[in-house]
């Protein structure tokens, strides 16, 4: 079965460059597209060239550390998900990580099942955030498309030039047309066609003369 992550932009921030290597390879097998750096400043420039959606980052690094580049990435984009590898040692960082909404937090040596559920976490979360978001964009344009009809069908309303003997409309474009086309074209009204009494009495009087 294929991975719920697969196809994703995942942005691995590792300075041991093995580790990352092997990381790297590992992600590119299940169909990512897949960024390397070596610390928190080369990875904030790729995230902001490339905007992936995971990334997957140690803490202790020279130049910029994960944390901090993290807090900098999250005033770029909240929806970004996050997964921190560190060493035991590294616990003190946790409620700093915690506070920056931190998504997974995965504890060195990696374990690459660990790693990969993290992955396919985030994956799943992106996926239902996805869906849910183009649910709200149909039924805004579902709503859209109401108050157009809605409004369609109010242009029928207020006063219509209508002759007094053929009884056309004259129409926002200055020409008259019948009022079943004027009607049909300014609501969803449909007609049937049929005779009232009183015109029925005047074309067809021998059918209600007297015996």
């Amino acid at each position: 079965m294929e991975s719920n992550q697969q196809g994703l932009k995942i942005l691995c921030v590792e300075d041991e460059p093995g580790i990352r290597e092997q990381l790297l390879r590992l992600l590119q097998r299940r169909g990512n597209k897949v960024l390397g750096a070596k610390n928190g400043k080369e990875g904030l420039a790729l995230y902001r060239e490339y905007s992936p959606e995971i990334v997957v980052t140690d803490i202790r690094m020279p130049v910029m550390d994960g944390l901090t580049m993290i807090k900098e990435i999250k005033e770029i984009s909240r929806d970004v998900k996050t997964i921190v590898t560190t060493a035991f040692t590294d616990f003190s960082y946790m409620m700093d990580a915690i506070d920056l909404g931190v998504d997974h937090y995965v504890v060195k040596p990696i374990n690459i099942d660990n790693l990969l559920g993290s992955i396919d976490k985030c994956a799943e979360n992106i996926s239902c955030r996805t869906v849910a978001r183009q649910y709200l964009k149909e039924r805004e344009k579902l709503i859209t498309e109401l108050h157009a009809a809605l409004n369609k069908v109010k242009q029928l309303s207020g006063f219509l030039p209508i002759c007094a003997s053929c009884k056309k409309i004259r129409n926002d474009k200055g020409y008259w047309q019948q009022i079943e086309s004027y009607i049909r074209a300014h609501s969803e009204a449909e007609f049937s066609h049929g005779i009232c009494p009183d015109c029925a009495y005047k074309l067809y009087p021998e059918c209600f003369s007297k015996k």
